[in-house]
């Protein structure tokens, strides 16, 4: 993760930039959750892979993470967001 203290993925860090009203967060969950165990292609370490892919499939315009964020969908006015841009503006000293 960005904050160099949790563990994740990049889906972790972007999960945080969902809007936590977001009424399709939950719908996404629950349609990852419902798919039966002997079905699934990934595994229980992956879920929130699978939550943020199925929730970023909703949009207007479906779109990869990182365009996601460009296009507005994702918040990037979050804490852990802010101190990912403050160690980038840090290191590339701009």
């Amino acid at each position: 993760m960005p904050d160099n203290r949790r563990s994740g993925e990049l889906e972790d860090f972007v999960q945080e930039m969902i809007p936590p009203a977001d009424p399709v967060w939950p719908l996404a969950e629950r349609y990852i959750n419902g798919i039966p165990a002997a079905d699934r292609k990934f595994s229980d370490s992956k879920l929130t892979r699978a939550y943020v892919h199925a929730w970023l499939a909703t949009r207007e315009k479906p779109r990869p993470m990182g365009t996601a964020i460009t296009a507005r969908d994702l918040n990037y006015d979050t804490p852990l967001a802010n101190t990912f841009i403050k160690w980038l503006h840090t290191l590339f000293d701009f």
